[in-house]
């Protein structure tokens, strides 16, 4: 298991940050395609809540997701997987944990990941990557909100 661990503060306040995080569509307008992320949408009808689904594409491939937990504006949790000729080679649990603060948001990211198979030969490659775009991502998150607001 890949396990990454981040805490940023965001000059913002909590339901602006929350919204943009689950504003699955979004997210190639404040995400840099420097990583491994091109581009993401929601793929399910309605409004954002559990059971959300949504794809994810990289240069890896698409990630297929879904909500799992939704607690606005404080909790939110996606599952997602990467399948290569239809054998899962990998599933992420990206989740965010907001906290309101007189400085603006704190965000908690946690995210963990598992590789299957013959895959797990590439744990070390894959936890440097995973560590590297979970930065990127807090990183862009903070600076879509302050800078271009």
């Amino acid at each position: 298991m890949v396990r990454v661990k981040l805490d940023i503060v965001i000059a913002r306040p909590i339901d602006r940050v929350f919204s943009r995080l689950t504003d699955l569509s979004d997210y190639a307008r404040w995400m840099p395609k420097l990583g491994v992320f091109i581009r993401s949408g929601q793929t399910s009808e309605g409004p954002v809540g559990v059971g959300t689904t949504y794809y994810d594409k990289g240069w890896m491939g698409t990630f297929l997701g879904e909500i799992a937990e939704f607690h606005a504006p404080t909790r939110v949790a996606f599952k997602e997987e990467l399948q290569w000729l239809g054998v899962t080679v990998m599933e992420a649990r990206p989740e965010y944990e907001l906290v309101s603060t007189q400085r603006g948001t704190e965000v908690h990211h946690t995210a963990e990941g598992r590789l299957f198979g013959i895959f797990k030969i590439m744990k070390p490659v894959i936890a440097w990557m995973a560590r590297a775009e979970r930065w990127r991502t807090v990183r862009a998150l903070k600076v879509s909100l302050e800078e271009r607001r």
